[in-house]
């Protein structure tokens, strides 16, 4: 093939493929960060495990593990839908204070999010961290968790970035661990 021939042949693929280059590129999204927030309720309990043991000093405690559905809501379609958490906690029944943590999966139609929750509770409200992915169009969720929290019932007015009354806690010393409790 002479030269000619050949750069004419060479000529339009080029194009093509530079074409092509541009297109993908400009389907790809730069990097971004943007508000998410959610509102969640999940109040239907199945596959429950709970157990009560005493301390020496009197304290009492309620290890649950627990598997917790219903609805979350969003004007952001990746984080809306099905709502699914499985969590282990633990209440300090002579105070009201303990630890809720676990791992959640959000189901919408054609989209999914998963990730982690870790919060401290205070008479039955829960604040803390979840983190986390998103699908469909990819990322990673870092929000506040706030929510009302009741071993046997649930989370109810549930919101991730949205403001929650602080809690905090130390665990430290002896306290009961149930078997086949994940450490935290």
């Amino acid at each position: 093939m002479s030269r000619k021939r050949l750069s004419l042949f060479v000529l339009p693929v080029a194009t093509a493929l530079a074409a092509a280059g541009v297109a993908a590129a400009g389907a790809l999204r730069g990097p971004s960060v943007e508000a998410a927030s959610a509102t969640f309720a999940a109040t239907t309990v199945s596959h429950q495990y709970q157990v009560t043991c005493s301390v020496n000093g009197g304290d009492t405690f309620q290890a649950t593990r627990a598997v917790y559905t219903g609805e979350a809501t969003s004007s952001d379609p990746r984080l809306a839908g099905a709502l699914r958490i499985r969590a282990w906690s633990l209440v300090d029944t002579t105070n009201g204070v303990g630890h809720v943590f676990g791992v959640f999966h959000i189901r919408g139609t054609g989209t999914r999010a998963h990730g982690t929750l870790n919060a401290a509770l205070s008479d039955g409200k829960a604040s803390g961290l979840a983190r986390g992915f998103v699908r469909h169009s990819w990322g990673r969720i870092v929000a506040s968790l706030g929510a009302t929290f009741d071993p046997s019932a649930g989370f109810s007015s549930g919101s991730l970035g949205g403001s929650t009354t602080g809690a905090g806690f130390i665990r430290s010393g002896r306290w009961c661990h149930p078997p086949h409790w994940p450490q935290s």
